[in-house]
Formats: structure tokens, C-alpha cells, sequence
């Protein structure tokens, strides 16, 4: 408290400094609305936390299923990773790494061109977001082709700002009102639970694909690149069938486009693999990275063909993996090798899934649940035959989660919780998660 107040924060006393409602209502006054649901979140203590358990100011402890997004890898307060970042605190910082090379930048592009799948010649691009790094993938395309039409997928999401935004289709909050950047030709994302030309897993002859190759011939074959999330993330959690992504991939490339797989949310491991783009067989072009690869820092990398553009001053920023942040994704990339956490993944991974599904099996109001490694989704329906979408029941599942049962849960598209929890988790965190979302539902379908 003290400290704040030496920082200048005004009007803070040993009272209010444990007071949700009295900071919400000094966030809804000052801090622009971006995500934040602060009818249903409290403010979250920015002094403790461990592993998957975080804590509000209020006091109260929770089980976090969201790890920042994907962002916390290794979830909070991890003891190896602390002592790392200690060890270069005495680290330039302020090194423009787009204008001057540094040996922990080189080192970092070197390591994600290893990891990444692909034998041909590659180069990477360090920025700051992933929205940032899907822009750089499509700069990159367009500077190479020539074309500036990109094959995108409803629903999906890359990012909020400029050109990603062109891309993104999973919320019209998003992007009413706001002008789109480049051409996008748009067809439906790979859903087997809801398939838009109504197959069924059994008998699918790839509509999806065909859909594709229909919309480039009617709006344009001029295409710079399709750009698809490997797993449908912020959209729904949807997880294509590897067939399909095979399909879209092939008809990219006959059309004479690049491929580049979103893998911002997925990737890092998260799936059992570095990439989720490896489940499918397919081998992208480019692959936008963010999140988890800056280990808690806001950090994100392209990797695509070499050379990524024509000449010099086509794309810079003023950050992108500065010293100090390339050695902490460098020590995470090795620390989750070495430690076995990819293997954890998937093994914890498909644990987590089948005691979801145990549910599924449980309650009518479970319509599906999807997912690899530990990205999974849970949508809810009104009844399992007819699979009418339930918003009204999953935001009030999300509320009762994290108010009673103190599980930090989040949503995805219009009916879905996403679990997205830290590498970290155990199998008892996982049953304890578990057996709260069920008393949770069980309470909100009384």
C-alpha cells in the first residue's frame, strides 16, 4: 500500500485497498472498457499467487482455468522461472532490436526456426502481440505474392488492430463500424458438432474444403494467403478435422497461396506438441506465435520463408524481444523441453478431457466437449437433440464459477467455456476443478 501511494495513487487506505467494488468503480470512471467483466471478476491481487492459484483483493483464492489466456505457460510465481529473470535483471533493455542486432534476439529467431515445423529455408520476425504477428505474416505474403486477398473463416480471431482485424469474425462487437484493411474471402471454420452442410463425422466428404474452392473461383483467385487458426480458438474451441485442414491447405497452394497458421493461443506446447498445426499433418508456410512465448512479457514472432520481405524498412517496430525478453522465451522454450512439459500436455491433456466428458455424459445441458492437450472447450445447449445454443445458461455458469465455487473460468464464442489452465496443473488441481464446474452447473440448471 505504501508503495502505491509513493507511485502516486490517490485515495488509498488500509480499507479500500481490500475492496473490489471500490476499485471496479474507479476502473469503470478511468480505464477504457476493453474484455474486463467486472459484473462477474474482482479485482485481481497483483501481490500473490502461485502455480494455478490466484487471489483477488478481497481475499478470496481461485483456480485459474484461464492462465492469462494462454499467456502464463508456467502459471504465477514460478520459483525456476523467478530465479532466471533475476539472474538478467542486469540486462540492457532499451536496444531497438529492429534497427541492432543482439546475440539473445539471434539466438531466440535461431531456436523458433528449429522448433517449427518445415525443412525449407525460414527466417522469423520478432514483435510484440500476436495481433501483430499475424499482420506481419500477411504484410509478409502480400509483399511476396503481389496479392493483397486473404481466405479467412467465420468465426475466427486474430487479433483487434489494423489488417488482423480484417481477418477476425467471431464477435461483430470486434469490428462494427470500423473499416477493414484488405480483401478477405470468407467461408465457414472446420465444426463437426454443427457442420454447416450437414455431415456428419462418419460419412464427411470435406464440404468445408469444396466451400473454399467455390468462394475463390466466385470472388477471386487472387489470393495472398489463407490464414487459419490450427485450433478455432476466442471463436468457439472448434477442432478441425486433420482432413480438412489438409483440404484447405491443398487448395491454397494450388491456387497459388501461402498458408499461415494462428497459432497464438494454441501453440508453445499447449496441445501436446510445440504446434497445435502438427496434430493435422500439415506443414504451414508461416506460423504467427504470441502469448506464452514471452513468458509473461508481451512478446510475439512470425516464422516464415526466407527472406520474409523484398528489402529493408517493409516492417519494423520499436520493440520486438529485447535482450532481456528474448532470454526469458529462450529459458522457457528449453525449460518446457527440458522438464517433459509437452509430454505432461498431452498426457494431463487428455485426462482433463475425459473428465469433461464425464460430464458431457451428465448433464443435458452439455452439448459437446473438444479439445487437445490442454486446450479444451465445454459448449452448452439446451438440450443434447436439438443443440440449441445456450448463451443464457454458460454466462451464468461462467458467474457462478468464479463467484461461489472460485474457479477463474472464462467463455469462448457464444456458448462455450474454454479451459486454457497453466502447464503446471496436477491431476488433483484438475479433479478439484472438475468437481466445482459440475457443482456449478448442477446449481445453475436446478
Amino acid at each position: 500500500m505504501e508503495l502505491l501511494k509513493s507511485l502516486g495513487i490517490k485515495e488509498i487506505t488500509a480499507k479500500n485497498v481490500s475492496d473490489s467494488t471500490y476499485w471496479l468503480d474507479r476502473a469503470n470512471k478511468f480505464q477504457a472498457i476493453a474484455t474486463q467483466n467486472r459484473e462477474v471478476y474482482n479485482v485481481i491481487d497483483h501481490t500473490k499467487g502461485e502455480g494455478v492459484l490466484c487471489y483477488d483483493i478481497d481475499g478470496n483464492e481461485y483456480l485459474d482455468l484461464a492462465s492469462g489466456v494462454a499467456v502464463r505457460a508456467l502459471g504465477m510465481r514460478y520459483k525456476p522461472y523467478l530465479d532466471f529473470e533475476a539472474s538478467v535483471l542486469d540486462t540492457v533493455h532499451e536496444i531497438m532490436s529492429n534497427n541492432w542486432d543482439s546475440i539473445p534476439q539471434i539466438g531466440l529467431a535461431e531456436r523458433l526456426v528449429e522448433i517449427t515445423p518445415g525443412k525449407f529455408d525460414k527466417q522469423t520476425s520478432l514483435t510484440t502481440s500476436g495481433a501483430r504477428a499475424v499482420e506481419n505474416c500477411m504484410k509478409s505474403a502480400m509483399d511476396k505474392t503481389g496479392r493483397r486477398r486473404f481466405i479467412g473463416f467465420r468465426p475466427s480471431f486474430h487479433g483487434r488492430t489494423g489488417y488482423a482485424l480484417a481477418l477476425t469474425a467471431s464477435n461483430a462487437k470486434h469490428k462494427a463500424g470500423f473499416p477493414q484493411g484488405v480483401d478477405v474471402t470468407r467461408v465457414f471454420y472446420p465444426y463437426c458438432y454443427r457442420c454447416p452442410y450437414g455431415q456428419t463425422v462418419e460419412d464427411c466428404n470435406v464440404e468445408c474444403a469444396e466451400a473454399l474452392r467455390q468462394a475463390i473461383s466466385l470472388e477471386g483467385d487472387d489470393i495472398a494467403a489463407t490464414v487459419m487458426e490450427s485450433i478455432c480458438a476466442e471463436g468457439g474451441f472448434y477442432v478441425p478435422p486433420a482432413k480438412a485442414v489438409k483440404a484447405i491447405y491443398e487448395i491454397t497452394k494450388e491456387f497459388g497461396g501461402y498458408f499461415i497458421a494462428d497459432e497464438v493461443q494454441s501453440g508453445m506446447g499447449r496441445t501436446g506438441k510445440w504446434w497445435a498445426i502438427e496434430n493435422f499433418d500439415v506443414t504451414p508456410d508461416y506460423i504467427a506465435i504470441g502469448k506464452a512465448v514471452g513468458a509473461g512479457y508481451p512478446m510475439g514472432a512470425v516464422v516464415g520463408p526466407h527472406p520474409l520481405f523484398s528489402g529493408t524498412s517493409r516492417h519494423s517496430e520499436t520493440f520486438g524481444a529485447e535482450p532481456k525478453m528474448a532470454l526469458t522465451s529462450l529459458w522457457l522454450l528449453k525449460h518446457l523441453e527440458d522438464e517433459g512439459f509437452l509430454k505432461k500436455n498431452a498426457e494431463d491433456g487428455a485426462y482433463m478431457i475425459k473428465r469433461l466428458e464425464e460430464l458431457k455424459d451428465k448433464h443435458e445441458v452439455i452439448g459437446d466437449v473438444r479439445g487437445i492437450g490442454m486446450m479444451a472447450g465445454v459448449e452448452f445447449v439446451k438440450n443434447k437433440e436439438m443443440k440449441e445454443r445456450n448463451q443464457y445458461l454458460r454466462n451464468a455458469v461462467v458467474e457462478k464459477t468464479v463467484r461461489k465455487y472460485k474457479l477463474w473460468t472464462l467463455a469462448a464464442g457464444h456458448n462455450v467455456i474454454r479451459w486454457l489452465p497453466s502447464y503446471v496443473i496436477t491431476r488433483e488441481q484438475i479433479d478439484d476443478a472438475i468437481d466445482r464446474f459440475d457443482k456449478a452447473i448442477a446449481d445453475c440448471t436446478k
